[in-house]
Formats: C-alpha cells, structure tokens, sequence
C-alpha cells in the first residue's frame, strides 16, 4: 500500500483509501458464575454515483449496467453520503468529536488501521469460495468487500450487489424461490443459521429497497425482510433473526408468521432468552450479539427498555461482568469461550475466540468503558496476532469476525482521530509468518 500512510486519515475516508490502493496494497480474580437469563470526480464520488445506480435501476444487472471502473460499486448504506462508503459500524453511535487520545491510544489507533489495511486486499474469489464464506468477508468490511469475479487475479465485483443478484460463489447460490418468493438456503456452504444473510446485509446498513434477483425475478431486501418475519418458529434458534428484524423493523412492529402466530422484537428476545449461551453458535458470542442489537436499535428509537428489552439489558450486563473475569493475563478472552478460563495457545483458535467475544463487547458496551484498560489490552492482543501473522492462511469466518471487531473498535473509538504526521506510515510494520504473537 506505498504511498498512503492509512494511520493519517479519519475513518470518514478510511474506505476511499482502501479502494484507491487496492493495487497497491472492577472485577475479582477468579472467573464468576455464568449469567443466567432473567482530477474530475473524486474516486468517492465514483463509488457513490456507482452504488446509486443500482438503486435507481433495480432491473438492471449490476455487472452489466456499470462500466469496468464503476464495477467498485457497493450498495447505498443508510448512513452514506457523497462522500463515499463507510466501514460498517453495527448502528453504533460513533464519537462525534475527535478524542484526546493518550500517546498508548493513538498507538493502538495506528495498529488497529494497519489490522484493516493488512486484510483489505485479501479478496475472495466466486470460483474458489462458497457464500458462506463470502458472507463472512462481508461481515469485516461491509459494502466495501469486493470478490474476484473469476478466479484470484480476476476482475474484482463488489460482494454484496453480486450475491444479492445471486451470482454462483463456488457453484452455489444464496438464494432461491419458494412457493415464488425470495428465500435464502440454509445448509452447507450457505447458510449455517435461517436469517444469516439478512443479518448481515443489516450490519452492514444494506437499504431495504436495495434491489435482488432470483430466477429472473425482481425483488429488495424489503422482500427477504417479510420472509424472515414468516418464518419465525417457536423454539428454533432465532439469533441471526433478531440481528436483521431488530435493524430493520420498529422495536414495537408486530407481525403475523405463517403458521398463525404473532410475533414482535420482544418475543424474539423472550424466545432466545429461554436458549442457552453456552453451547449455541460460536460459544454464544451471536446469541449475545442478537440482544444487544436488539437493545441497540430499542435506544436509538429513544423508547424505554421495559420488558423483554429490560431483561435482555441486565442479562448482556451480566455478562460484559462474567466475561471480563475469564479474561487472560495477555488480553486475550478465554478459548474455551464462557465455559471456564481458558488459555489455549493455538492462534487460530485464539483468534476465534477473542475475535468473536471482542466483536461483541466491543458493539456492546457503553462508550465509556472502551478505553477501560482491560478493553486496550484485549484489542491490542487481538490485533498484534493479526499483524503478526498476515501470511497465516486463516479460517474464513473467525477472520471475518475478528475484523469486524477492528472496525467496531475503529469507528466508536477513533472516528475523527488524525494521527500527527510525524507517525511512521502505518504500512511499514514488520510481521513474522505464522508466528506466536508476542505475550
């Protein structure tokens, strides 16, 4: 990535300068009980005026309808301007003013743009990689991840628009019609949990009438919303349910399921309140993550947390306690999950853990703790075996995890902050191939 030092710029532009180098490339000691549920337009503008196309022909193809240039092209978020794409932030109130940062944060800040400049470049291809992994691209980067087209090398697409299109990855597709409306396959290679796709779509603040296709038949987002909320079923996991009807439904909506039942965000919560943490998916960390959405999006509609909401808010508090108890000395969260203390030192399972567990609290607590000191130690261990440890072949989804916990962290924490430009330029770190990270 010659010629951008990414430590001096502002997240506002983090992304435009990740596709303008594209080829350049107080708690005790001992761990506590669990919880229990109670030179002409700038390249910015380019991709604006590229995303706008497809929303204003949602008939079109996006990889027909935009020049090869304009192929950078990623969906109309809910928070853009014409200043271009932004890293996905999970409808997180990022920090309005720029923060006094100690010389230790301003540290960190540097590291964790590196993190995301050092990954940005490690696309995926449609030949070689399935949607499931692909989505797990997307949850890191949000509706900046481009895939090549082809095979590595290929031209690349952006992710979102060519799977919402339902383009093959690996040979298989998203999406596909049930009964002749939109729907998305849960299985092997797709879908691991019903509503995954839309839950990551929303976090990456995908618009409800962004176009879809299936078959030859037109559809939005607005379309797979209504299937999701049909498809609700008592006692099922509803985790990745919760993430996208939590964003892109009122916290008060209620609705009618197809086998007769009302549902609403409460019961939603109430249902997966009755489910345990421990042993659901990725150690329980999306489980968590479905309630402090939900709470999330409740805050930002300025209504009360009363009810559902109320017990999920002293259930996520609970655990932001009993997680930080199992913490290691390192900074790393435990890798037997929230089973016990755990201290593995296998980095792959390191990053799964921690990069999971750090993805959530990070969107979760209150802005006042982020800068707690055992928060900068966590995020600065997660990112220095990530920088250490570039060429490591990573698996897919806790790497995309992981990721996204660097951009949480980025955009509630360091939104505004512009190094001093006597920093050294943020791509100059040394990394150690598939090395331990330093302890």
């Amino acid at each position: 990535m010659s010629g951008f030092a990414l430590s001096r710029v502002c997240p506002a532009v983090l992304a435009s300068v990740f596709a303008l180098s594209l080829s350049n490339v107080a708690l005790a000691d001992q761990p506590q009980e669990s919880p229990t549920a109670q030179d002409g337009p700038s390249r910015a503008e380019v991709l604006h005026q590229a995303r706008r196309l497809l929303v204003d022909l949602p008939g079109q193809d996006p990889l027909a309808a935009l020049t090869t240039d304009a192929l950078l092209q990623a969906p109309v978020t809910e928070s853009d301007t014409a200043a271009g794409p932004t890293l996905p932030t999970g409808d997180l109130d990022a920090t309005s003013a720029t923060p006094d940062l100690s010389p230790q944060m301003m540290a960190l800040c540097d590291k964790v743009r590196r993190v995301l400049a050092a990954y940005y470049p490690k696309h995926q291809s449609a030949r070689d990689n399935s949607p499931w992994e692909v989505m797990h691209a997307i949850i890191g980067y949000g509706v900046d991840t481009m895939i090549y087209q082809e095979g590595p090398g290929s031209e690349k697409i952006n992710a979102i628009g060519y799977m919402c299109y339902n383009y093959p990855c690996r040979g298989q597709r998203m999406l596909f019609l049930n009964r002749g409306k939109i729907d998305a396959e849960k299985g092997v290679g797709v879908q691991g949990h019903g509503g995954q796709f839309l839950a990551i779509l929303a976090q990456s603040h995908v618009q409800r009438d962004y176009p879809m296709r299936v078959q030859g038949k037109s559809f939005t987002i607005e379309d797979l919303i209504e299937r999701e909320k049909e498809s609700c079923l008592s006692g099922e996991e509803l985790t990745f349910k919760l993430i996208a009807l939590a964003h892109y439904l009122d916290s008060d909506a209620t609705w009618i399921s197809s086998t007769g039942q009302q549902w609403s965000i409460q019961r939603l919560i109430r249902e997966e309140l009755a489910q345990p943490v421990r042993g659901a998916a990725c150690g329980g960390t999306h489980r968590l993550m479905g309630f402090s959405y939900a709470l999330n999006r409740r805050d930002k509609q300025g209504k009360p947390i009363e009810g559902e909401f109320a017990r999920a808010r002293k259930f996520i508090n609970d655990y932001h306690r009993y997680t930080f108890s199992l913490q290691n000395p390192d900074g790393s969260f435990s890798t037997a999950w929230f089973e016990r203390r755990a201290d593995e030192p296998s980095i792959d399972r390191r990053i799964k853990t921690s990069g999971h567990i750090l993805e959530w609290i990070t969107f979760s607590l209150p802005e006042e703790q982020l800068t707690d000191p055992r928060m900068v130690k966590a995020v600065d261990y997660l990112a220095t075996i990530m920088l250490n440890n570039t060429s490591h072949t990573w698996e897919i989804g806790p790497l995309g995890h992981a990721v996204h916990a660097m951009a949480l962290y980025d955009a509630r924490v360091f939104k505004g902050v512009v190094p001093p430009a006597n920093q050294p330029l943020a791509d100059e770190h040394t990394t150690g191939s598939d090395r331990e990270a330093r302890r």
